[in-house]
Protein backbone atom coordinates (compact mmCIF):
# COMPACT_ATOMS: atom_id res chain seq x y z
CA UNK A 1 0.00 0.00 0.00
CA UNK A 2 1.17 3.45 -0.83
CA UNK A 3 2.28 6.51 1.91
CA UNK A 4 2.16 9.87 2.21
CA UNK A 5 3.27 12.19 4.80
CA UNK A 6 1.78 15.45 4.80
CA UNK A 7 2.57 19.00 6.43
CA UNK A 8 1.10 22.04 6.53
CA UNK A 9 3.59 25.11 5.38
CA UNK A 10 4.84 25.55 9.33
CA UNK A 11 7.08 23.19 8.37
CA UNK A 12 10.14 24.04 6.45
CA UNK A 13 11.10 20.98 3.98
CA UNK A 14 10.53 22.22 1.03
CA UNK A 15 12.65 19.46 -1.21
CA UNK A 16 11.89 16.80 0.94
CA UNK A 17 12.24 13.03 -0.86
CA UNK A 18 10.66 10.11 1.30
CA UNK A 19 13.12 7.05 1.87
CA UNK A 20 10.21 5.49 1.92
CA UNK A 21 9.37 3.12 -0.89
CA UNK A 22 6.14 4.60 -2.77
CA UNK A 23 5.94 7.18 -0.24
CA UNK A 24 5.03 11.17 -1.14
CA UNK A 25 5.65 14.21 0.63
CA UNK A 26 3.73 17.24 0.65
CA UNK A 27 2.89 20.79 1.98
CA UNK A 28 -0.58 22.30 2.36
CA UNK A 29 0.20 25.98 2.15
CA UNK A 30 -0.68 28.52 4.50
CA UNK A 31 -1.17 32.24 3.53
CA UNK A 32 -0.02 35.16 4.66
CA UNK A 33 -2.20 38.08 4.03
CA UNK A 34 -1.10 41.95 4.02
CA UNK A 35 -3.13 45.26 3.07
CA UNK A 36 -5.80 42.22 1.61
CA UNK A 37 -3.26 40.63 -0.79
CA UNK A 38 -2.80 37.26 -0.04
CA UNK A 39 0.63 35.28 -0.81
CA UNK A 40 0.10 31.62 -0.67
CA UNK A 41 3.15 30.16 1.45
CA UNK A 42 3.97 27.49 -1.35
CA UNK A 43 7.60 26.74 -3.16
CA UNK A 44 7.19 29.76 -5.62
CA UNK A 45 7.00 32.22 -2.49
CA UNK A 46 10.07 34.63 -2.44
CA UNK A 47 10.30 34.99 1.34
CA UNK A 48 12.59 38.08 1.04
CA UNK A 49 10.22 39.78 -1.25
CA UNK A 50 7.02 38.74 1.27
CA UNK A 51 8.96 40.33 4.80
CA UNK A 52 9.87 43.14 3.03
CA UNK A 53 5.81 43.64 1.40
CA UNK A 54 5.20 43.21 5.51
CA UNK A 55 7.88 45.76 6.74
CA UNK A 56 6.55 48.37 4.71
CA UNK A 57 2.87 48.27 4.91
CA UNK A 58 1.39 49.86 7.62
CA UNK A 59 -1.70 48.43 8.14
CA UNK A 60 -2.18 44.95 9.42
CA UNK A 61 -1.14 42.12 8.44
CA UNK A 62 -2.12 37.85 9.20
CA UNK A 63 -2.67 34.13 7.89
CA UNK A 64 -4.72 31.90 6.83
CA UNK A 65 -4.56 28.47 7.41
CA UNK A 66 -5.01 25.84 4.15
CA UNK A 67 -8.83 25.14 3.54
CA UNK A 68 -10.48 21.46 4.10
CA UNK A 69 -10.86 21.00 0.17
CA UNK A 70 -6.73 22.27 -0.22
CA UNK A 71 -6.27 19.33 2.63
CA UNK A 72 -8.54 16.92 1.00
CA UNK A 73 -6.97 16.87 -2.43
CA UNK A 74 -3.44 16.13 -0.29
CA UNK A 75 -4.91 13.34 1.26
CA UNK A 76 -6.08 11.41 -2.00
CA UNK A 77 -2.80 10.54 -2.76
CA UNK A 78 -2.05 7.42 -1.20
CA UNK A 79 -3.70 4.76 0.62
CA UNK A 80 -2.22 5.76 4.18
CA UNK A 81 -2.01 8.89 5.09
CA UNK A 82 -0.19 10.76 7.77
CA UNK A 83 -0.76 14.46 8.27
CA UNK A 84 1.09 17.07 10.35
CA UNK A 85 0.04 20.76 11.42
CA UNK A 86 0.80 23.45 13.57
CA UNK A 87 -0.46 23.80 16.96
CA UNK A 88 -4.33 23.86 17.22
CA UNK A 89 -4.04 26.51 19.35
CA UNK A 90 -1.80 28.71 17.01
CA UNK A 91 -3.99 27.97 13.74
CA UNK A 92 -7.10 26.34 12.44
CA UNK A 93 -4.92 23.85 10.43
CA UNK A 94 -5.36 21.03 12.35
CA UNK A 95 -9.40 21.86 12.30
CA UNK A 96 -9.40 22.01 8.23
CA UNK A 97 -7.43 19.09 7.86
CA UNK A 98 -10.10 17.12 10.17
CA UNK A 99 -12.68 18.55 8.19
CA UNK A 100 -10.39 17.42 4.80
CA UNK A 101 -10.07 13.74 6.15
CA UNK A 102 -13.88 13.67 6.86
CA UNK A 103 -14.65 15.00 3.43
CA UNK A 104 -12.08 12.01 1.75
CA UNK A 105 -13.49 9.25 3.62
CA UNK A 106 -16.46 9.92 3.67
CA UNK A 107 -15.96 10.10 -0.17
CA UNK A 108 -14.39 7.10 0.03
CA UNK A 109 -16.37 5.02 1.80
CA UNK A 110 -19.25 6.15 -1.09
CA UNK A 111 -17.23 4.54 -3.72
CA UNK A 112 -16.58 1.50 -2.03
CA UNK A 113 -20.35 0.56 -0.92
CA UNK A 114 -19.81 1.79 2.47
CA UNK A 115 -16.19 0.41 3.08
CA UNK A 116 -13.43 1.79 4.22
CA UNK A 117 -11.06 -0.34 4.70
CA UNK A 118 -7.94 0.31 2.72
CA UNK A 119 -8.01 4.03 3.32
CA UNK A 120 -6.32 5.36 6.20
CA UNK A 121 -6.11 8.91 6.93
CA UNK A 122 -4.56 10.15 10.39
CA UNK A 123 -4.11 14.26 11.48
CA UNK A 124 -1.37 14.74 14.58
CA UNK A 125 -1.51 18.40 16.21
CA UNK A 126 2.37 18.76 16.83
CA UNK A 127 1.76 21.38 19.14
CA UNK A 128 4.29 23.24 18.04
CA UNK A 129 5.27 24.65 14.10
CA UNK A 130 8.86 24.81 12.23
CA UNK A 131 11.80 21.86 12.89
CA UNK A 132 9.62 20.11 15.24
CA UNK A 133 7.27 19.56 12.89
CA UNK A 134 10.48 18.75 10.59
CA UNK A 135 11.73 16.25 12.63
CA UNK A 136 8.48 14.08 12.95
CA UNK A 137 8.28 13.85 9.04
CA UNK A 138 12.05 12.56 9.03
CA UNK A 139 11.88 10.33 11.79
CA UNK A 140 8.77 8.90 10.62
CA UNK A 141 9.97 8.55 7.15
CA UNK A 142 12.93 6.40 8.86
CA UNK A 143 11.10 4.62 10.81
CA UNK A 144 8.81 3.48 7.63
CA UNK A 145 11.75 2.76 5.64
CA UNK A 146 13.33 0.50 8.45
CA UNK A 147 9.76 -1.02 9.21
CA UNK A 148 8.24 -1.66 5.78
CA UNK A 149 5.63 -4.40 7.07
CA UNK A 150 4.56 -1.56 9.51
CA UNK A 151 0.73 -1.46 9.75
CA UNK A 152 -0.99 2.18 9.84
CA UNK A 153 -2.03 1.82 13.22
CA UNK A 154 1.82 1.34 14.80
CA UNK A 155 2.93 4.01 12.20
CA UNK A 156 0.32 6.45 13.53
CA UNK A 157 1.53 4.99 17.22
CA UNK A 158 5.17 5.84 16.64
CA UNK A 159 4.75 9.20 15.25
CA UNK A 160 2.20 10.20 18.77
CA UNK A 161 5.24 9.58 20.15
CA UNK A 162 7.29 11.27 18.87
CA UNK A 163 4.84 14.18 18.96
CA UNK A 164 5.38 13.56 22.92
CA UNK A 165 9.00 13.50 22.64
CA UNK A 166 9.98 16.63 20.95
CA UNK A 167 9.74 20.20 21.79
CA UNK A 168 10.19 23.21 19.81
CA UNK A 169 12.13 26.12 21.07
CA UNK A 170 11.67 30.45 19.69
CA UNK A 171 14.73 32.05 19.36
CA UNK A 172 13.25 36.14 18.49
CA UNK A 173 14.24 39.43 18.53
CA UNK A 174 11.33 40.67 17.05
CA UNK A 175 7.78 40.28 18.32
CA UNK A 176 5.48 42.55 16.49
CA UNK A 177 3.75 39.99 14.20
CA UNK A 178 3.14 37.26 17.08
CA UNK A 179 2.07 40.36 19.18
CA UNK A 180 -0.28 41.97 16.66
CA UNK A 181 -1.85 38.02 15.95
CA UNK A 182 -2.44 37.33 19.56
CA UNK A 183 -0.19 34.59 19.33
CA UNK A 184 2.02 36.41 22.37
CA UNK A 185 0.61 38.49 25.59
CA UNK A 186 1.63 41.99 24.14
CA UNK A 187 3.15 43.40 27.59
CA UNK A 188 5.37 40.35 26.74
CA UNK A 189 6.85 41.47 23.72
CA UNK A 190 6.65 45.04 24.14
CA UNK A 191 9.07 44.73 27.00
CA UNK A 192 11.55 42.37 24.92
CA UNK A 193 11.34 44.81 21.84
CA UNK A 194 11.65 48.38 24.41
CA UNK A 195 14.89 46.06 26.02
CA UNK A 196 16.31 45.48 22.45
CA UNK A 197 16.70 41.40 24.06
CA UNK A 198 16.21 38.46 22.58
CA UNK A 199 13.26 35.89 24.23
CA UNK A 200 13.59 32.82 24.32
CA UNK A 201 10.29 30.64 24.29
CA UNK A 202 8.96 27.73 23.60
CA UNK A 203 5.46 25.62 23.22
CA UNK A 204 3.62 24.95 26.34
CA UNK A 205 1.96 21.14 26.73
CA UNK A 206 -0.87 22.42 24.90
CA UNK A 207 0.94 23.93 21.77
CA UNK A 208 0.99 27.68 22.58
CA UNK A 209 3.98 29.89 23.07
CA UNK A 210 5.59 29.91 26.62
CA UNK A 211 8.27 32.40 27.47
CA UNK A 212 11.81 30.44 28.63
CA UNK A 213 14.17 33.93 29.37
CA UNK A 214 15.28 36.96 28.24
CA UNK A 215 18.72 36.67 26.74
CA UNK A 216 21.25 38.98 25.40
CA UNK A 217 23.99 38.26 22.83
CA UNK A 218 24.62 35.35 20.50
CA UNK A 219 26.59 32.97 22.94
CA UNK A 220 24.77 33.51 25.85
CA UNK A 221 21.58 32.56 23.98
CA UNK A 222 23.75 29.36 22.76
CA UNK A 223 24.23 28.56 25.88
CA UNK A 224 20.93 29.03 27.47
CA UNK A 225 19.34 27.26 24.41
CA UNK A 226 21.49 24.35 25.42
CA UNK A 227 20.76 24.48 28.55
CA UNK A 228 17.07 24.46 27.85
CA UNK A 229 17.53 21.41 25.79
CA UNK A 230 19.34 19.19 28.37
CA UNK A 231 16.78 20.18 31.17
CA UNK A 232 14.21 18.82 28.83
CA UNK A 233 16.19 15.39 27.95
CA UNK A 234 17.68 16.22 24.87
CA UNK A 235 21.14 14.09 24.75
CA UNK A 236 22.62 13.99 21.11
CA UNK A 237 19.65 13.40 19.28
CA UNK A 238 17.87 14.94 15.56
CA UNK A 239 17.46 18.74 15.65
CA UNK A 240 16.35 20.98 12.98
CA UNK A 241 16.89 24.70 13.11
CA UNK A 242 14.83 27.05 11.06
CA UNK A 243 16.21 30.32 10.74
CA UNK A 244 14.97 34.10 9.01
CA UNK A 245 17.90 34.85 6.93
CA UNK A 246 20.31 34.01 9.74
CA UNK A 247 22.63 31.36 8.87
CA UNK A 248 25.43 32.58 10.36
CA UNK A 249 23.33 32.45 13.64
CA UNK A 250 22.04 29.19 13.32
CA UNK A 251 25.36 27.41 12.15
CA UNK A 252 26.82 28.66 15.31
CA UNK A 253 23.78 27.14 17.14
CA UNK A 254 24.36 23.85 15.13
CA UNK A 255 28.54 23.99 16.09
CA UNK A 256 27.52 25.04 20.18
CA UNK A 257 25.03 22.04 20.01
CA UNK A 258 27.53 19.49 18.40
CA UNK A 259 30.40 20.50 20.50
CA UNK A 260 28.19 19.51 23.66
CA UNK A 261 26.65 16.78 22.00
CA UNK A 262 29.18 15.62 19.09
CA UNK A 263 26.86 12.40 17.82
CA UNK A 264 23.76 15.19 17.52
CA UNK A 265 22.21 14.63 13.96
CA UNK A 266 21.34 18.73 13.46
CA UNK A 267 20.11 20.14 10.22
CA UNK A 268 19.98 23.85 9.54
CA UNK A 269 17.64 25.07 6.72
CA UNK A 270 15.61 28.69 6.06
CA UNK A 271 11.99 29.51 7.25
CA UNK A 272 9.39 29.56 4.52
CA UNK A 273 6.55 32.25 4.56
CA UNK A 274 4.88 31.54 7.55
CA UNK A 275 7.62 31.01 9.97
CA UNK A 276 9.70 33.78 8.52
CA UNK A 277 6.28 36.11 9.07
CA UNK A 278 6.09 35.45 13.12
CA UNK A 279 10.05 34.47 13.84
CA UNK A 280 10.79 37.63 11.84
CA UNK A 281 14.18 38.79 10.95
CA UNK A 282 17.02 37.20 12.71
CA UNK A 283 14.64 34.60 14.24
CA UNK A 284 15.57 31.26 14.92
CA UNK A 285 13.29 28.03 15.38
CA UNK A 286 14.85 24.78 16.94
CA UNK A 287 13.05 21.61 16.92
CA UNK A 288 14.16 18.39 18.67
CA UNK A 289 13.73 14.88 20.11
CA UNK A 290 14.75 12.69 22.64
CA UNK A 291 12.83 9.54 22.13
CA UNK A 292 14.46 6.59 21.95
CA UNK A 293 13.84 5.39 18.11
CA UNK A 294 12.73 2.20 17.14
Amino acid sequence: MSWALIADSSCNLRAYQPATADCAFALAPLKIVVAGEEYADDAFLDVATLNHRVAAEPSASGSSCPSAGEWAELFRLADNVIAITISANLSGSFEAAQMGRNLVMDEYARDHDGQIAGKNIFVLDSKAAGGKLELIVQLLDRYLTNNPDATFDQAVSYAEQLQASSQVLFSLSSYENLTKNGRMPKVVGALASGLSIRMLGTASAQGKIKVVAPTRGDKKTYRKIIETMRADGYRGGMVYIDHVFNEDGASALKDAIVTEWPHAEVFVLPCGGLCSYYAEKTGLIIGYEWAHRL
